[in-house]
C-alpha cells in the first residue's frame, strides 16, 4: 500500500512575506518527498490545499483525505509537521484522531513517525494537536488585532476592493486603500440613480443592466441579492468596517451550521478613501431599505412539498412556490411556478401537482410489482475490476521500491531515476483515477441495488401516509424515494379549470429504470 503527501498552507506561513503560496507548497513537497525517499516510501498521491480554514468542514481536500484514510487506502501520510492535520477545535481534532487511529494509518513527519494505535504515540499525537490549536488561536488573535488597527485607520482591511473601486498600496506605510475603478464607477452611479431617484425595483435594475449587456466583476448578471449588498455596503459612503457580518456556529440537529447574520455592533468608521456617491444618496437608499426590509427565509419552515424536485422542462430550473393570494387578481390557492424571465412555463396548483406526482408513483409500484423484474447487481463485476487495479497499483508499487534500489546502487544515474520516477508517477496516477472511478461505481452500484430492493415498500409506505404530513415532512420523503420530477406545461387551464392537471411529469425515480 502506498503513501500519501499532504500539503497545506498554514497562517503561520503568512509570516514570510517573501515566498508565495506555491514556493511554500513546493518547499513541503521537496522535504517530503526526500523523507520518502529516505524511507523508501512508494507515494501514491500528493495531495495540496491552499485554503487555510479553521475546520475540516472549511478545507475540501482534507475531507478527501479523511475519507480514504477511513477506507484504509493509505498505509500512512507525510505531512511536514502534524498540526497541518488540525487546527480546529476539540471536535475536529477528535475526527482527525479516531480517523488515523481505526484506520491504523500512520502519519509521518520529518521529526517523528507517529502510529496511533501505539498509546504512547496517541499521547504525542494529542498533546500535538493540542499546542497547535493553542498556536492557532495565538495567530488568529494577532491577525484579528491588525485588522481591527488597520480598520480604526481607515485603511481597507479586505483582500478585494468592493464594485466600484480597486485597491491599493498605501505610499510609504502598511496597508492598502481604495481608489475609483473608472470602468465600474459610472455602472454604480446608474444604479444608484434608478433604485433611488427612479425608484426601480432590484428586479428592474438587473433586467436593465442585463438588456444593455453590462456585465458584473465576474462576467456574469447583476443578481438580485448582488445589487441589494452593493446598496448598503457603507464603503461606497466613505467608510470602512469590520465584524458586519460575524460568523456564528449553531447546533441544528446534532450538526453545527455556520451563518453569517448582521451584526447589531461592529466597527465602522471613516475611511481614507473618498466616497463613490453622495452622502445624501446613500442615506437615501437605506431608508428604501428600512421601510421594505425583505423577510428572512431561514426563519419559515419548508411549505413547498416539492421543493428541490420539480424542474423546469424548458429552462432546467426548479419551481417555485407562490403563497396563496387575498387579492382579486391572484390566486386564492399556492402555485408552483418557474420564476426564471422569459421562460413559457406556466404554474399550477400546489395539491394538483401533488396528486399527479401520487397517481404517477402508484403507477410506477404497480409496474414493478406486476412485472417482479430481476435487476442483476453489478457488484461483483465491479468488485473484480477494482481488485485487478489495485494489483497493478501493488506491481507499481514494487517497481517504485526497485528504482530505489537501483538508484542506491548506482545502477541508475540520478537523470535516469528522475525519468523512471517520472513515468511510474503517470502510471500510478492514471491507475489511482481508475481505482477511484471504479470505487465510486461500485459504491453507486450498491446503492442503486439497494434502493431497488427497498423501493416498493417505501412506496407503498410513503402512499399510505403522505396527506397526513407536514409540508416538510412530505419533502423529505419523496426525496428518497425520488431524484427529479420534470414538469411541462406551455399552455393555461381555461377559467374556472384550475384543479384540472394539464401538464406532463416525469419522474426519476431513484432506482435503476426498466428497459
Amino acid at each position: 500500500m502506498s503513501y500519501l503527501v499532504y500539503l497545506r498552507k498554514s497562517r503561520k506561513d503568512l509570516e514570510n512575506p517573501f515566498m508565495t503560496t506555491e514556493e511554500i507548497l513546493n518547499r513541503h513537497e521537496c522535504i517530503l518527498l526526500d523523507l520518502a525517499k529516505k524511507m523508501n516510501l512508494s507515494i501514491g498521491g500528493i495531495y495540496r490545499e491552499i485554503v487555510s480554514g479553521d475546520s475540516i468542514s472549511a478545507r475540501p481536500v482534507m475531507q478527501k483525505l479523511l475519507r480514504e484514510v477511513e477506507s484504509g487506502m493509505w498505509e500512512g501520510v507525510l505531512v511536514v509537521e502534524v498540526e497541518r492535520l488540525a487546527r480546529g477545535d476539540t471536535v475536529d481534532q477528535g475526527i482527525v484522531q479516531r480517523t488515523f487511529q481505526y484506520s491504523e494509518t500512520l502519519i509521518i513527519t520529518p521529526q517523528k513517525t507517529y502510529n496511533p494505535s501505539s498509546e504512547s504515540d496517541q499521547t504525542f499525537f494529542e498533546f500535538g494537536l493540542f499546542m497547535s490549536r493553542q498556536e492557532y488561536k495565538t495567530i488568529k488573535r494577532r491577525l484579528k488585532s491588525g485588522v481591527m488597527s488597520a480598520v480604526r485607520e481607515g485603511k481597507w482591511p479586505y483582500n478585494s476592493a468592493p464594485y466600484g473601486y480597486r485597491r491599493y498600496k498605501l505610499a510609504n506605510q502598511k496597508g492598502w486603500s481604495l481608489e475609483f475603478d473608472d470602468q465600474e464607477r459610472p455602472i454604480a452611479e446608474l444604479i444608484y440613480h434608478l433604485f433611488c431617484d427612479e425608484k426601480r425595483g432590484l428586479g428592474y435594475i438587473s433586467d436593465y443592466l442585463e438588456a444593455r449587456n453590462i456585465k458584473s466583476r465576474t462576467g456574469g448578471r447583476f443578481t438580485e441579492s448582488f445589487l441589494r449588498e452593493f446598496l448598503r455596503n457603507p464603503a461606497n459612503d466613505g467608510k470602512v468596517f469590520y465584524g458586519r457580518r460575524k460568523v456564528v456556529t449553531k447546533i441544528v440537529n446534532g450538526s453545527s451550521v455556520r451563518t453569517r447574520p448582521r451584526a447589531d455592533e461592529y466597527i465602522e468608521v471613516a475611511g481614507l478613501h473618498d466616497p463613490l456617491i453622495p452622502h445624501d444618496l446613500f442615506l437615501k437608499a437605506q431608508e428604501r431599505f428600512r421601510v421594505s426590509t425583505p423577510r428572512n427565509p431561514s426563519s419559515y419552515a419548508v411549505k413547498n412539498p416539492l421543493s428541490g424536485i420539480l424542474v423546469c422542462s424548458e429552462c432546467g430550473h426548479k419551481l417555485q412556490r407562490r403563497p396563496a393570494s387575498t387579492s382579486k387578481r391572484g390566486a386564492p390557492y399556492d402555485v408552483l411556478m418557474c420564476k426564471t424571465r422569459g421562460c413559457p412555463t406556466v404554474g399550477s396548483a400546489v395539491e394538483v401537482i401533488e396528486r399527479e406526482v401520487l397517481y404517477a408513483l402508484e403507477d410506477i409500484v404497480r409496474g414493478y410489482e406486476a412485472d417482479v423484474p430481476s435487476v442483476p447487481s453489478l457488484v461483483p463485476q465491479k468488485e473484480e475490476l477494482l481488485h485487478n487495479a489495485i494489483l497493478h497499483r501493488t506491481d507499481l508499487n514494487k517497481q517504485q521500491e526497485r528504482i530505489y534500489t537501483l538508484l542506491e546502487q548506482g545502477i541508475y544515474s540520478t537523470d535516469v531515476f528522475l525519468d523512471r520516477s517520472k513515468a511510474l508517477e503517470k502510471q500510478m496516477q492514471e491507475v489511482d483515477h481508475s481505482i477511484e472511478v471504479l470505487k465510486n461505481e461500485l459504491e453507486e452500484e450498491k446503492i442503486k441495488y439497494n434502493n431497488w430492493k427497498s423501493f416498493v415498500p417505501t412506496c407503498k409506505q410513503l402512499l399510505e401516509i403522505y396527506w397526513t404530513l407536514t409540508p416538510d415532512a412530505k419533502n423529505s420523503a419523496l426525496k428518497e424515494v425520488i431524484d427529479r420530477i420534470e414538469y411541462k406545461k406551455l399552455t393555461r387551464n381555461p377559467k374556472g379549470m384550475c384543479d384540472v392537471a394539464t401538464f406532463e411529469l416525469t419522474l426519476y425515480p431513484k432506482i435503476p429504470m426498466k428497459s
